[in-house]
């Protein structure tokens, strides 16, 4: 294609020259030019801009999304949750172990020494008749929700081996469960042991290997580890716990 200056000439030798025509040619191929560039820029900005919009859009947390476009699931915590933990715990502090077990699901997980549904009233009763007190400090308060069911926390203090008769404690415990369709699916009782086993654990046990040995196989399992919790056991474990009280009061033990 001939450029601009030979299509001048061959116009010029026709015609003859005109003042400024070839610096009017110029000029109209500049402007032409300036025209595709802005064109180009134009389009690449707007190019641009839409990629911005759609990285924006596609934001995960916006809108309730997550990556990929999919909806975020909110669960509610079960609306019986603080109900049936906090009717759990008042019965097991009132040493009821039939009425707790009404809060319970078909097969609980129970983390604590009654296991099972089954052992829960000898378990309070053993409580019961060691001078065992549950001491409700705040509300029961749900922690966590989740697909599984709804995670709730009731913190107390307590007293154990009648303490609270000789002026000891009270210890820091708490209770952790789990309800699901408004039952108790999961339940552990935690008590904070570091003070209590040197100041009434220990003590205690070796007071009674000492002054009952006949009773000591009967009350305790792993020499003195823990309790046994059985029907007899509660019934030396009452009957001891009074005694030792007696004896630290007079200086005996």
């Amino acid at each position: 294609m001939p450029d601009v200056k030979e299509v001048y000439e061959m116009v010029t030798q026709q015609t003859g020259p005109q003042r400024g025509a070839l610096e009017r040619q110029f000029k109209r191929r500049d402007h032409k030019n300036r025209n595709r560039k802005i064109g180009a820029i134009v389009v690449a900005a707007a190019i641009g801009l839409a990629a911005v919009v759609l990285i924006l859009t596609a934001r995960p947390g916006d809108e309730g999304s997550v990556p990929g476009g999919s909806p975020t699931i909110s669960i509610a915590p079960d609306p019986k949750a603080a109900e049936v933990t906090t009717g759990f715990v008042e019965a097991f502090g009132e040493f009821d172990g039939e009425r707790a077990n009404t809060y319970l699901s078909e097969n609980p997980i129970l983390q604590m020494d009654a296991y099972t549904p089954e052992l829960m009233p000898v378990f309070t009763s053993l409580l019961e008749g060691m001078g065992y007190q549950q001491l409700v400090t705040d509300p029961c308060r749900v922690t966590a929700t989740a697909a599984s069911g709804t995670d709730v926390r009731c913190p107390f203090e307590w007293h154990a081996i009648r303490s609270g008769e000789i002026g000891l404690g009270p210890y820091p415990g708490h209770w952790n469960f789990t309800v699901s369709d408004g039952e108790i699916s999961q339940a552990a009782l935690s008590w904070q042991l570091k003070d209590f086993s040197p100041q009434m654990w220990e003590p205690f046990r070796d007071w009674v290997r000492t002054n009952h040995p006949k009773d000591f196989d009967v009350m305790y399992v792993d020499d003195g580890g823990n309790f046994r919790l059985t029907e007899e056991s509660a019934r030396l474990w009452e009957q001891n716990t009074e005694a030792y009280v007696r004896a630290v009061q007079h200086g005996n033990a």
